[in-house]
């Protein structure tokens, strides 16, 4: 047993190996042969064999090129590389001998080269080391839920979702070029604009991208390929303040392929920019007392509100707590109730690619687990909240799956998490944009405050925080403020929250593509902003070569 234990271990956090010439075909045979063989063979004496088997495969590449100072120091193009992973479940629907309900399970790279034999082999070795492992999870369930059984109502619910038999076979609708010579002129160019910054430290420019397939086949009859690709540039460095304190601060633009990221002058104007804001926090006022009042969240820092509340796990995700461990905290009990502000409507988009002219990197036509999701539901209504994305796992506030299993921006693992496609936060009778500033200084005029401020973007200390002035309206740049937590209470009852809408694209929580469709601009009342102390760092023993004389 020993061994089937170290070896399950070996299988979970084995890396993948490079793989070329693969074909759909190949992929799929060897999916579906490995499969019908576990479902007839695979059973030890006297022990029950699999109802459930699904067998899934990522094909991924990656490039990088970074640079520093008009210098390339990195720059690498990957081979195409295997990963695969296989799930199998004892029991039924009802009941199943899973006790974490996470969309994980155990991966082993692949051959070199994309081979039927090696590919079945692949799938043999997970197989069995699985069931094995299965078949100990099983026993330790049912040894647990003896003494410590469920209440009646999670008891009766199923702890899987049946999914429909379906063919799903989705082809990349843009090809991704990577074209190295032609970013090493790039990258090698804008990062020689730091040049010019003398007092900023560690700077580097970079392009990185992935570009993954994932293939899945289960013994419901899901067949599916689902295509996943981004490429991000990124500039990044930090500055010293007179007293040593270091700023740190990133730029960054998302996109599906290389080909759809800014022109040249474009890139090179973001990052000047960039380094510009970056230089200003050296020098700006420091806030050193305590404001309370209303604050206007505007761009960046109005998304970071909106997603850290509702788009987290215990938001307008559905979540099933793990066997033995403590209920989160989550929205479930609010459901048909009141959560944010009465003019706001929450909507998920599966398949929109597009809008307002930026593409969405969030529209996906199926998930993980199979399911063909609806191109629109409504989660909050008028704030009221209505339902939750979900996977395959029952709760009881979303018994059913809403098609939310999302893969994981990554090749070199095969995950699954309950994530969105692109939410859109829809405002009725919503202030024009440009009177939301004037709406801040009424307000702050009416508690008697001479100043207000306006936050555009949460950055630690590197946040973009603006001191207004209530009788002629001068903004002027303040750092070192820590902005005090923007709950759901807060968001109940908001003074302004601005017609106008933005469009971002980013990788939620680091882990899913997704895009939102937000109010440019919120007024929130009875916001803290306190002085921030931060650490300084010791003087660098040697002067930094760009200020050298």
């Amino acid at each position: 047993m020993r061994y089937y234990i170290l070896l399950f271990l070996v299988i979970l956090f084995a890396g993948p190996v490079a793989a070329q010439n693969e074909t759909d075909e190949v992929i799929f045979k060897a999916m579906q042969d490995e499969m019908k063989r576990t479902q007839e063979q695979l059973v030890l004496p006297n022990m029950e064999k699999p109802f459930y088997i699904s067998y899934s495969v990522a094909r991924s590449r990656q490039f990088e090129v970074a640079g520093v100072l008009g210098g390339i120091i990195n720059s690498t193009v990957s081979d195409w590389g295997t990963v695969c992973g296989a799930q199998l479940l004892l029991g039924d629907y009802q009941h199943t001998n899973d006790t974490r309900y996470v969309g994980q399970s155990p991966k082993i790279g692949s051959a070199s080269e994309l081979d039927y034999d090696m590919l079945r082999r692949s799938f043999w070795i997970l197989s069995d080391a699985v069931y094995k492992y299965a078949l100990q999870e099983d026993a330790a369930k049912k040894s647990y839920l003896k003494t410590n059984p469920l209440s009646p109502e999670i008891a009766a619910l199923p702890e899987l979702t049946k999914a429909d038999p379906i063919k799903k076979i989705v082809e990349r609708k843009k090809t991704f070029n990577i074209d190295q010579e032609k970013w090493e002129k790039i990258v090698s160019e804008v990062s020689a604009i730091f040049k010019e910054y003398k007092d900023i430290y560690n700077s580097s420019v970079g392009v990185v991208g992935t570009e993954i397939d994932f293939y899945k086949q289960t013994s419901e009859g899901v067949t599916l390929k689902q295509p996943m690709s981004y490429v991000t540039f990124y500039a990044s460095g930090y500055v010293l303040t007179e007293d040593g304190v270091k700023i740190n601060d990133s730029y960054s633009v998302l996109a599906a392929t290389p080909d759809d990221l800014p022109s040249l002058e474009e890139l090179k104007k973001g990052v000047r920019a960039f380094a510009e804001d970056l230089l200003k926090l050296k020098t700006v006022p420091v806030i050193d007392e305590y404001y309370s009042g209303p604050v206007l969240f505007e761009g960046a820092a109005s998304s970071a509100i909106f997603t850290g509340n509702l788009l987290h796990q215990g938001g307008l995700f559905a979540l099933r707590t793990q066997l033995g461990q403590k209920q989160p905290q989550t929205l479930e009990n609010r459901v048909g109730r009141k959560i944010i502000d009465s003019r706001l409507t929450v909507k998920n988009y599966t398949t929109l690619d597009k809008y307002n002219g930026v593409d969405l990197l969030g529209a996906y036509e199926i998930d993980a687990e199979g399911v063909v999701p609806a191109k629109e539901m409504t989660l909050v209504e008028n704030g009221i909240l209505k339902m939750f994305l979900n996977g395959r796992i029952p709760t009881l506030k979303a018994p059913k799956s809403t098609g939310s299993s999302r893969f994981l921006a990554t090749g070199s693992d095969i995950v699954y998490v309950t994530a969105p496609g692109t939410i859109h936060i829809q405002v009725d009778k919503g202030m024009k944009q440009e009177k939301m500033k004037k709406a801040l200084i009424k307000a702050a005029k009416e508690e008697g405050l001479d100043y207000a401020y306006i936050v555009r973007d949460f950055g630690g200390l590197a946040s973009h925080i603006y001191k207004v002035d209530v009788k002629d309206g001068s903004e002027t740049q303040v750092r070192f403020g820590t902005v005090g937590g923007i709950n759901l209470s807060k968001m109940k009852r908001m003074l302004q929250i601005s017609s106008k809408e933005n469009v971002s694209n980013y990788i939620l929580n680091r882990q899913t593509l997704s895009s939102l469709i937000y109010p440019a601009s919120i007024l929130i009342e009875d916001v803290e902003i306190n002085e921030n102390k931060p650490s300084k760092e010791k003087t660098p023993a040697l002067t930094f070569p760009l200020q050298r004389d």
